[in-house]
């Protein structure tokens, strides 16, 4: 616990390990296998009880959030919709319930 935190893992600041981990990500065995983000998928919940996308476990919802917000830059998404103006101005500009 004192080493690896309450996670068991290593902390998000411990740079020298986090290096010796993409170095080993270059290998033969890792890159024969493809990493596997599925950890408590569908444990989380969005815009409950706080903004965002939260959950009361471990997950990796983290790195599908990276993963998916990086593949709208790839796929050449307008500035407008990366930045959610869009959805802003929508509601900013939709009529009164």
């Amino acid at each position: 616990m004192r080493y690896s935190g309450p996670a068991g893992m290593t902390e998000q600041d411990d740079m020298e390990n986090w290096n010796y981990a993409t170095a080993a990500s270059r290998g033969t065995i890792a890159r024969r296998y493809p990493y596997n983000y599925q950890q408590s998928m569908g444990a989380t919940r969005q815009d409950d009880p706080v903004p965002g996308t939260v959950s009361l476990q471990i997950t990796e919802q983290n790195a599908r959030n990276f993963y998916r917000r990086w593949t709208s830059y790839l796929k050449g998404e307008s500035w407008d919709h990366l930045l959610g103006t869009q959805a802003q101005a929508a509601k900013r500009f939709a009529p009164a319930e």
